[in-house]
């Protein structure tokens, strides 16, 4: 969500990028160029300082400014980017992987791309490694979460200001990592299939499992509440720094994935990715 109150969203299948103002008005911004018609297929997306909107979509990072231009960027040779976020200066971070491993990337506000590798796990068949998460945590540290399969040790892990990396290995059960955040007791959240993993800066990693209808976790974020708030497939769960799980069901939920804190109306707007709709979930007195 943008600071003005507009909601932004991806229509992959659709090419598009979606907007809804505070009032409710709908646009849709097509995706499309001379070298991509008839449109591009848009997956995550980050909002810049400048307010322009930026999208990951295969082996291409694209811009959508203010004024309704959309440019784009090669990511990484041979491959394409996955999570993205934005920094505090205009610039954006994305990861991505190919055959050599995974890289972060760094497009500052004059467009100039940074590329490094990070140590995650390397190309193997049949997956490659994914940078499933990335979040700015204490310290300006860019923290990431890197899946590669369900038989191989998912990672999480930082690279600082000097672009030095670390990353600790998670167990093989954590397959596949979803969306990662800065809590409000200074460590890194962060969702996993069945799970949601706390790692405080100094590395040590807590675990905290959910029920058996509570699975395949998504998207994380920090509430208002001095908690953690989380989808599941069909549901929405909070979980206090303290490691206490509470779900609440969705009634109709196909495949919820993305949530965004509304404070305007003190609840929360949830993606439908199978029904192709947004939900509405009002904060629990």
């Amino acid at each position: 969500m943008a600071p003005d109150g507009t909601l932004w969203l991806t229509e992959t299948s659709l090419g598009f990028l979606a907007s809804i103002s505070p009032g409710g008005q709908i646009t849709q911004h097509r995706l499309a160029d001379a070298d991509h018609a008839p449109s591009l297929d848009p997956s995550d997306l980050a909002i810049a300082s400048d307010g322009s909107v930026w999208f990951t979509c295969p082996l291409n990072v694209g811009r959508l400014t203010q004024d309704g231009k959309v440019s784009l960027q090669p990511a990484i040779a041979y491959g394409s980017p996955d999570a993205i976020t934005a920094g505090t200066d205009g610039s954006i971070w994305y990861g991505g992987s190919n055959y050599k491993g995974s890289q972060l990337v760094h497009i500052t506000a004059s467009l100039a791309a940074t590329h490094f590798t990070v140590p995650t796990p390397r190309f193997k068949m049949p997956g490659s490694p994914e940078i499933r998460g990335l979040a700015f945590g204490p310290g300006g540290r860019l923290w990431f979460t890197a899946s590669v399969d369900a038989e191989d040790p998912n990672e999480v892990g930082y690279a600082d200001s000097s672009r030095h990396t670390k990353v600790w290995p998670l167990p093989a059960a954590a397959w596949p990592l979803g969306s990662i955040v800065p809590g409000p007791d200074g460590a890194l959240w962060f969702a996993e299939t069945n799970a949601i993993g706390r790692i405080a800066p100094s590395g040590t990693i807590s675990t905290y499992r959910t029920t058996a209808k509570m699975k395949y976790l998504q998207s994380i974020i920090a509430g208002p509440d001095h908690a953690l708030w989380f989808t599941s497939s069909t549901g929405v769960g909070r979980i206090t720094t303290a490691g206490v799980i509470t779900l609440w069901p969705i009634r109709g939920a196909q495949e919820l994935t993305d949530l965004v804190y509304d404070p305007r109306h003190h609840g929360f707007l949830i993606a439908d990715a199978k029904a192709a709709v947004l939900r509405w979930f009002p904060m629990p007195a």
